[in-house]
């Protein structure tokens, strides 16, 4: 260790001008936030589809939405949907705001995509496993049409809705909740 007391001691001050061979730290541009942002999105958003598609698959019954003759069912079916879309938005907008470090129009229509590409993955997946629900007469690519995907989704729509209201200016639970203190 090089003691500073020591008479051969000599600092070494650095400048930006102190080595031309290496190659300065890049600065940040919009751009590239925005497609790092994009890419934890993505990364994130194919962990979060994966375990929802598989969940899917495993219990239909309980968390695709469907018209049902009791209310209630259908109450709890929607809250599910609202619940998952919301924190996987509020999940995949704390990536792309941390990773992209800035907030605006393009991270969310980022956090859009990456959601709508979930949906629509977790749909394919319901239609080639083939799964069937008892109440519906629905198999195999019947998911996919568009009246079905909006339909057994509308919880989703609405819970990710509600995250891109309270979230799309980069704003955490904390911000919402001002303390009187």
């Amino acid at each position: 260790m090089i003691d500073p007391r020591s008479p051969d001691f000599k600092p070494i001050i650095e400048t930006e001008d102190n080595s031309p061979n290496e190659r300065a730290p890049r600065e940040w541009t919009p751009a590239q936030g925005l497609l790092k942002g994009m890419a934890g999105c993505l990364i994130v958003g194919a962990l979060i589809g994966a375990g929802w598609s598989m969940l899917t698959c495993k219990r239909p019954d309980a968390l695709l939405f469907y018209v049902h003759e009791e209310p209630k069912v259908m109450l709890v079916l929607a809250t599910i949907g609202a619940l998952f879309g919301f924190g996987a938005a509020w999940i995949l907008f704390a990536c792309m705001h941390r990773l992209s470090r800035m907030v605006g129009r393009p991270c969310v229509a980022g956090v859009v995509i990456a959601m709508l590409l979930i949906v629509t993955a977790r749909q394919i997946v319901v239609a080639v496993t083939g799964v069937s629900i008892d109440e519906l007469n629905v198999t195999g690519w019947q998911w996919l049409a568009p009246r079905r995907f909006f339909i057994s989704n509308v919880g989703v729509w609405v819970g990710m809705l509600t995250a891109i209201y309270l979230f799309h200016e980069g704003e955490s639970f904390i911000d919402l909740f001002p303390s009187s203190t």
